[in-house]
């Protein structure tokens, strides 16, 4: 399965819902010589809740694998990078052909910005149902 990205993770806690897995975020560079000397290559650990109607099957510390289809990763990068990009860009240079002042077209580009976060955040529950992850148990 090309379109389906996995992760190897940890149950750390069980609810009636929701299983809370513990995955490493290991970074691009994981395999690099310097990575002793280096740390902009640290992994995180990263808790993530995954909701379930097995959550009861699950128990604390068992291996699991954490899975999500790799196209919604692009759409993410895309609503969370992509747009916001487009909306600054488009707001700065729009607010250069009504003003000179260089100040109020950076706080002219930052406005839909700031909107656009503001909006994303409250629509966070809709989002959650089209971002999804999926968990397996590890055989």
């Amino acid at each position: 399965m090309k379109d389906i990205v996995s992760h190897t993770g940890k149950v750390v806690s069980v609810s009636d819902t929701h299983i809370f897995v513990k995955i490493e975020r290991s970074s691009a560079c994981a395999g690099c010589k310097n990575k002793g000397v280096c740390h902009i290559g640290e992994s995180k650990d990263e808790i993530i809740p995954i909701k379930t109607a097995e959550a009861n099957t699950y128990s604390s510390d068992e291996e699991v694998e954490v899975l999500m289809h790799a196209s919604l990763g692009m759409k993410a990068a895309l609503y969370a990078y992509l747009l916001p990009l487009i909306l600054l860009f488009a707001a700065f240079l729009t607010a250069r052909f009504f003003t000179s002042s260089e100040i109020i077209q950076v706080l002219c580009a930052l406005v839909p910005v700031i909107a656009y976060y503001i909006i994303l955040y409250k629509m966070r529950n809709r989002l959650e149902k089209t971002f999804q992850f999926y968990v397996e148990k590890k055989l």
